[in-house]
């Protein structure tokens, strides 16, 4: 079973492990290790991009997806690849990319504590954390006729990175835990027996297989853009410069 290396460290941009499977996909060979650095598309965030090295020869990985068979990395056609099971290589992922990704992603969830503690009423419930087009979608459990100004938001979110800054802790719950912190989006989450969660120190955690950052000070640029409400929904957008 691969090992997920992105959820123990967002900054590791190098690894070497060992290739144990290969299959042809189009036009493209996919590659499959026995652990992995490279985020695989999902959860609202992008994947990791970067190379792969296998006898001394680099193959630029241009997608990485989940699969039936585990977590693709998606390389150009190259007839050596396919003759690579069982050889070791080198993985190297686009490290500011990743580190973008995953400031854009630890932002949806601080964004959704700012929102939660300004009404109780408001849980996440969607987050699509891409360089150019950020947002967060919170789900009413009942109405509420409050009215939030991105220039409000603004003004916690500076004190959350500049002057009061919050640790970032990642952790496994089982399913009923998760239900008790969480029983807004129990519709929402894989109904798997251990969950991984996501906690922003002292803010209630969320159940996320994304990357993350380590601190909020890292966050510095965030700024919300437009706040809009639909029925029982209010979507968040923001960026970071």
């Amino acid at each position: 079973m691969t090992t997920f290396k992105y959820f123990s460290d967002t900054y590791l941009e190098e690894f070497t492990t060992q290739i144990i499977h290969v299959m042809t996909m189009d036009d493209s060979v996919a590659v499959y290790c026995d652990d992995t650095i490279f985020y695989p598309q999902g959860g609202g965030q992008p994947c990791d991009l970067g190379v792969i090295i296998i006898d001394g020869c680099a193959h630029r990985v241009h997608h990485t997806e989940t699969t039936e068979k585990g977590i693709a990395h998606v390389l150009e056609s190259h007839p050596s690849l396919l003759t690579s099971i069982g050889k070791q290589c080198i993985q190297k992922i686009d490290i500011p990319r990743r580190l973008l990704n995953a400031k854009l992603h630890t932002a949806g969830h601080l964004l959704s504590h700012i929102f939660e503690e300004l009404d109780h009423n408001l849980s996440p419930a969607k987050g699509h954390h891409y360089p150019d087009d950020a947002y967060i979608e919170l789900i009413e459990s009942e109405r509420t006729h409050d009215t939030f100004s991105a220039e409000l938001i603004n003004l916690k979110i500076n004190t959350l990175v500049n002057k009061s800054p919050r640790k970032i802790l990642s952790f496994e719950l089982n399913l009923s835990e998760v239900q008790s912190l969480r029983p807004q989006l129990s519709t929402f989450i894989p109904q798997s027996t251990l969950m991984r969660m996501i906690a922003i120190d002292g803010f209630t955690p969320v159940p996320c297989g994304g990357t993350h950052i380590s601190n909020t000070t890292e966050l510095k640029g965030l700024q919300v853009t437009r706040i809009k409400r639909k029925k029982d929904r209010i979507k968040v957008s923001y960026s970071i410069n």
